[in-house]
């Protein structure tokens, strides 16, 4: 019976060191890994806020950006939709390069070409000291143009 009753001590003795060294040592551990989650997830939250912060002030951005967005697309609509723009092509002397700087300063057709003066179409065309423009002859034929636009 004595072997019985030492194996049992043993037993339970070995069970009781194995308990104080897991719970020195190796729980030890365990805690040492839920600081360093505490410290991470102390450290996430700081950043989660930091990104809320910047997802707010990009919210507050693009709502400005939007309440300006609508007036420039209503312009540029109004004047595509309402301007009929002709091909200032037809006009002898007039090409590609001098309808696009045309259409860069808001003139889209024969009768807005009519209306401005020799001066504004020089300084719209803005030519080289080389090219011989004639405005003046220019806003004659947009005249005609229109004419006969209103007339069709």
């Amino acid at each position: 019976m004595n072997f019985w009753v030492g194996l049992i001590i043993g037993l339970i003795l070995g069970w009781v060191i194995e308990w104080v060294i897991d719970w020195l040592f190796w729980r030890r551990e365990d805690e040492g890994t839920a600081v360093a989650s505490r410290t991470m997830d102390i450290d996430l939250q700081g950043k989660l806020a930091a990104v809320e912060a910047e997802k707010e002030s990009l919210a507050a951005r693009l709502q400005e950006a939007l309440s300006k967005e609508p007036e420039v697309i209503v312009q540029e609509v109004i004047k595509e939709v309402m301007v009929k723009q002709d091909r200032l092509q037809k006009i002898h002397g007039i090409g590609d390069v001098f309808t696009r700087r045309f259409n860069e300063a808001g003139v889209y057709s024969f009768a807005q070409l009519a209306a401005i003066t020799p001066e504004r179409a020089r300084e719209i065309i803005d030519p080289e000291e080389w090219q011989n423009i004639e405005p003046e002859q220019w806003i004659a034929e947009a005249k005609q143009f229109a004419e006969k636009a209103q007339n069709s």
